[in-house]
């Protein structure tokens, strides 16, 4: 639900819809502020935290294959080290 900042100061009763559904209040045509319910506002914020937790798993995982990549001098990847180490514990 989009509504003007005016809109909101006339009518508070409609702060009451920020339950069901996020409310965006604009001024002057721009988004001003997000109403959302606190619980929502919960949610949120734990799924930051998750992707964030998930984006530096990912980021210590390259760094740590990253140094058993080689750039040959052609630009072209060598990774038979990777190769090496993903296969070291079967053989």
């Amino acid at each position: 639900m989009t509504i003007t900042a005016t809109q909101l100061k006339q009518q508070t009763y409609l702060l009451d819809r920020a339950i069901k559904e996020d409310i965006q209040v604009t001024k002057r045509d721009r988004p001003f502020v997000v109403i959302v319910d606190a619980q929502r506002y919960e949610e949120l914020l734990v799924n930051q935290k998750e992707e964030k937790r998930d984006t530096k798993a990912l980021l210590e995982e390259f760094k740590r294959i990253s140094k058993n990549i080689t750039v040959l001098d052609d630009n072209t990847i060598n990774l038979c080290k990777v190769d090496e180490e993903m296969y070291s514990d079967i053989f």
